[in-house]
């Protein structure tokens, strides 16, 4: 599943209830609404603050990496390439099987069987508050049977798809270590779980574009339209990656094939993830830089 991770914010100031993130402390990503979605948040390492910074050069880049590598966020991206690469590398010697006498396959297989529970395991634990807010939401919209169309409103249309998404996500962990057992629940949770990353998928695209055609004025700076580009490239990328998975397709040539391009649009896709939260980290170790000199 695309590294998604589910950490609903709620928009109410009297929201008392916060879902645990990936980062080390909360974090703000300025958009014209000035809200977030759970996506950003988790990829996110720190808030970007729109004040005076001393000059960039000064930040080396072997501290952006130890910045990154301190946060969750940096972590789930960099295992997200390194087993889509591992992934790629796999399929590759499965459609040339003569390639496949120089590299041990199953070791591959399973290190990337153990990156992808690594990085299910970091977003395991934010159910019970991603249900809390959406429970929240609905209190807060009132009377939903006198005002039926508040059930069509954005907020509470993103509330639900970050419950949908956590739910899955974290039981199909609980099916890979194999504490949940019936296998025809387990099929059922894998299904759902690959429905609810294409949904994902699709909502964030569609915020990213809308995002991105802000951006497009001119009272925004150039990082800004940089960054709404990679949001919706990323975006992109996911959603062609996640798609192979809903089709049963009976060729497996055909298979392999979008299996492999599968893994390589998700490889991309981490790559732009990364280099947003290098962008990020940059700014934010600039700040620290700029307070303590």
């Amino acid at each position: 599943m695309t590294v998604n991770i589910i950490n609903s914010v709620s928009n109410d100031t009297n929201s008392h209830i916060i879902a645990p993130t990936l980062l080390s402390k909360t974090h703000v990503v300025d958009t014209e609404e000035g809200e977030t979605t759970a996506r950003e948040q988790s990829e996110s390492p720190l808030p970007i603050q729109n004040k005076k910074r001393i000059s960039k050069s000064q930040v080396r880049n072997v501290d952006i990496i130890k910045y990154l590598m301190g946060t969750i966020a940096g972590k789930d991206k960099i295992s997200k390439l390194l087993k889509s690469l591992l992934d790629i590398v796999k399929k590759v010697c499965l459609i040339l099987p003569q390639y496949s006498q120089y590299i041990d396959t199953k070791r591959i297989s399973a290190i990337s069987t153990q990156l992808s529970l690594f990085r299910c395991i970091m977003r395991f634990g934010s159910t019970p508050y991603s249900i809390a807010n959406l429970i929240k939401r609905i209190v807060s919209s009132g009377n939903i049977l006198k005002s039926p169309q508040v059930i069509f409103s954005r907020l509470l249309l993103e509330d639900s798809i970050n419950v949908y998404s956590t739910v899955f996500d974290e039981l199909s962990l609980l099916g890979k270590l194999n504490i949940i057992k019936n296998r025809r629940f387990r099929h059922v949770i894998s299904r759902n779980d690959t429905w609810a990353t294409e949904v994902d998928a699709i909502y964030s695209l569609k915020k990213a574009c809308c995002n991105y055609k802000t951006t497009q004025s001119s009272k925004f700076d150039n990082k800004a339209k940089l960054m709404n580009k990679i949001d919706v490239a990323r975006f992109t990328l996911e959603l062609v990656s996640n798609t192979p998975d809903l089709f049963l397709i009976k060729s497996r040539r055909l298979e392999r094939l979008l299996s492999l391009l599968s893994s390589v649009c998700s490889a991309v896709s981490a790559i732009l993830n990364i280099v947003r939260l290098w962008i990020m980290a940059k700014d934010q170790l600039s700040e620290k830089l700029s307070k303590s000199a």
